[in-house]
């Protein structure tokens, strides 16, 4: 018998699930808008585990920080509502079967390490450029959170030390590929400041009005590279995030890591560049890895499959 797994992508818009079997193939999704409250949210996720009565386990990536030991959750960005939660302990007992709940940037990592482009790598990130920008860690083959489950939050290095205040002085802040292509169309004058399609058309054609702002954005993710790169010594990053979509924008990327590494040549010559590209999984990563810290979990024997 096909063992088969309910894996749930939580967001701040939409809840996303997928049947997948034990070799990372999907058979079928699904998608509800997120809800706003705490009874609501928790009642769609109720329905879903019931929705799958045949499942082996379940497996859940959210966003915020995730005892994945416990299945503790303290929930951040739109989902803020629901405070600190055991979510594990919640499914587990609708469910009556194996609950594993990740990290959301972990889960994406956790994809390419099982299926993707950190495969049989010793050492690598994930780097997804969204609305802020997320991360995650392998360091010596293994997903890397620290003690406190907190390492990869890339979005909280500061990159802005005169800013008077902390939380506009961050990565998070001021590496939006959201406010970026925001930029892009109000000085291109688009119709809607949220396409980002229309906008990388004019980004893709050169326009100097897009090609400027664009340009800088880039700069400012290779730093944030160079910075991850100084302490941790990567082998490759992998960017991610809907933008990354665009060839474009893993080459503007490297190019600009690369004008940082002629400027440092003429002093100190200490900029490595790890090898830079774009991650594998798009939409299905944080349903894949989310399947697979459970399996590696379940090796580890912190719990056996019903």
């Amino acid at each position: 018998m096909q063992r088969h797994y309910l894996s749930i992508d939580i967001g701040g818009t939409a809840i996303k699930s997928a049947l997948i079997d034990h070799s990372g193939n999907i058979i079928e999704t699904a998608k509800n808008a997120t809800p706003t409250s705490a009874t609501a949210f928790l009642a769609i996720l109720g329905q879903l585990v019931r929705d799958h009565p045949d499942v082996r386990a379940v497996c859940v990536s959210v966003p915020g920080i995730v005892n994945h030991h416990r299945g503790q959750v303290k929930f951040t960005g739109a989902l803020g509502f629901m405070g600190e939660f055991n979510l594990a302990s919640y499914i587990g007992k609708i469910s009556q079967l194996p609950v594993y709940v990740g990290n959301d940037a972990n889960c994406a990592t956790l994809a390419e390490m099982w299926l993707g482009n950190l495969w049989g790598l010793n050492s690598g990130a994930v780097v997804t450029l969204g609305t802020s920008v997320g991360g995650g860690l392998m360091i010596n083959g293994r997903l890397f959170v620290g003690p406190h489950f907190r390492a990869g939050e890339i979005s909280a290095i500061v990159n802005n030390h005169d800013h008077t205040d902390i939380h506009k002085s961050t990565v998070g802040a001021s590496t939006s590929a959201v406010k970026m292509v925001r930029a892009v169309a109000t000085a291109c004058g688009l119709s809607d400041v949220r396409d980002g399609r229309r906008a990388f058309v004019e980004i893709n054609n050169h326009n100097p009005l897009a090609w400027n702002i664009f340009a800088a954005f880039c700069r400012r993710v290779a730093v944030l590279l160079v910075n991850v790169q100084a302490v941790i010594d990567l082998e490759r990053v992998l960017i991610g995030g809907g933008i990354s979509a665009q060839p474009v924008v893993v080459t503007e990327i490297r190019h600009q890591f690369q004008l940082l590494q002629e400027e440092d040549r003429r002093l100190h010559d200490d900029i490595i560049m790890p090898d830079i590209q774009k991650a594998k999984f798009g939409n299905e990563a944080n349903l894949l890895g989310a399947l697979y810290g459970l399996l590696l979990q379940v090796d580890k024997g912190d719990f056996n499959e019903q």
